[in-house]
């Protein structure tokens, strides 16, 4: 459906400096495929959205819709955006204040540029959308009377109503509470679902990426730092950047015990022990790497005051913290090495500060980062 290939824009400060913007960033969505960037502030997921929208002109590469292009250097093509039959939804909405809700969905069909529609027409597209979003009721009201969540469904319902082959979503929900946040999440994944369009999501927010996406990249400094469903990019980070900003982690450094292939459990020499973990890629006995152990796949054991050696995959400790989160605890673990770890598991555990622990992880669920 989508195709970028080697997307490249450059901005330069005053100073002749790189600052944002892309580095030959490639990826496919097929049809019906939830896409998201994902990436701190100043990666490039927004250059590489406003570059597929034609708001911004790349330097080089290539964009293709359903087979169409849409920028292409090499042949000079540069479609602008009315042309390119994408709907686009902002971080501020973009309401036009002085329409009514009806107005703002129908807007985009009465400037449409391929084609009169009549006024049935528009007014069965429009209801629809309306009624997808749950505003039918609200046709007739002033756009600015609109709680935000309500908005955020009118540039949902006005971005659908051309019924576009692509659908672009820039930050969304920043400006929605957490709780609205939440359920409007739901919301978009019911909408994209149900019509079945094509959408690329751009956010900051982790928890957004991987609750929405069917695939997400994962991008930094311009470039894609990892590609994959959200349960591939989560359990399996092929960099210490995705470890770190995709959820808490625990990661760790140490060396080798011996060789490995590709699919291999190995033992690795820390400074907390020998740990055994899952290895992706062949490496040589002797390279320093580094680990992954998520919080939640670390199961905690009250020692009882008893010395006991640890199990294999294990390591003895005290809880030196321990924050309440709900339907979890988060326990911050000091062990042998100067080294914490950070556990997360069910407050009904009942460990307090200063508690000795056994700390125990699968080798299955510890995984070695090989870039």
């Amino acid at each position: 459906m989508l195709r970028v290939a080697n997307l490249v824009k450059q901005y330069i400060n005053e100073a002749g400096e790189r600052k944002g913007g892309v580095s030959g960033v490639s990826f496919d969505v097929k049809e019906g495929e939830l896409f998201t960037l994902l990436g701190p502030s100043g990666c490039g997921k927004t250059t590489t959205l406003r570059s597929i929208a034609g708001l911004e002109h790349p330097d080089s590469g290539l964009i293709q819709l359903a087979g169409r292009d849409l920028f292409d250097s090499r042949a000079d093509v540069q479609l602008p955006m009315y042309e390119r039959d994408i709907g686009m939804v902002f971080q501020s909405y973009a309401i036009w204040p002085h329409m009514s809700v009806f107005e703002n969905a129908a807007y985009p069909l009465r400037t449409r540029r391929n084609g009169h529609l009549s006024r049935e027409e528009i007014e069965s597209r429009v209801m629809r959308s309306l009624e997808m979003v749950g505003l039918s009721e609200y046709r007739n009201r002033s756009a600015t009377k609109l709680s935000g969540g309500q908005q955020q469904r009118l540039a949902l319902a006005r971005a659908l109503v051309r019924e576009p082959k692509l659908l672009l979503l820039d930050e969304p929900l920043s400006n929605l509470d957490a709780l609205l946040r939440e359920q409007m999440r739901s919301e978009i994944k019911r909408l994209q679902s149900e019509w079945g369009v094509t959408t690329i999501y751009v956010t900051h927010d982790q928890s957004e990426a991987m609750a929405l996406s069917d695939r997400v990249a994962v991008l930094n400094n311009g470039v894609i730092a990892q590609m994959g469903t959200p349960i591939d990019i989560y359990d399996r980070p092929r960099c210490e950047f995705v470890a770190n900003f995709i959820g808490r982690t625990n990661l760790l450094r140490g060396k080798l015990a011996s060789q490995v292939r590709a699919g291999d459990i190995a033992a690795v020499h820390t400074s907390i022990g020998t740990i055994r973990c899952m290895f992706s890629s062949s490496m040589t006995a002797g390279h320093q790497i580094s680990f992954v152990i998520r919080p939640e796949n670390i199961e905690l054991q009250p020692l009882n005051g008893i010395l006991s050696d640890a199990a294999p995959n294990s390591v003895n400790g005290h809880i030196q913290g321990k924050v309440f989160l709900g339907e979890v605890a988060e326990y911050t673990i000091g062990v042998d090495g100067d080294q914490n770890l950070i556990a997360r598991t069910h407050p009904s555990i009942g460990l307090n500060r200063g508690d000795r622990v056994r700390a125990s992880f699968p080798e299955h669920k510890v995984i070695a980062i090989c870039d």
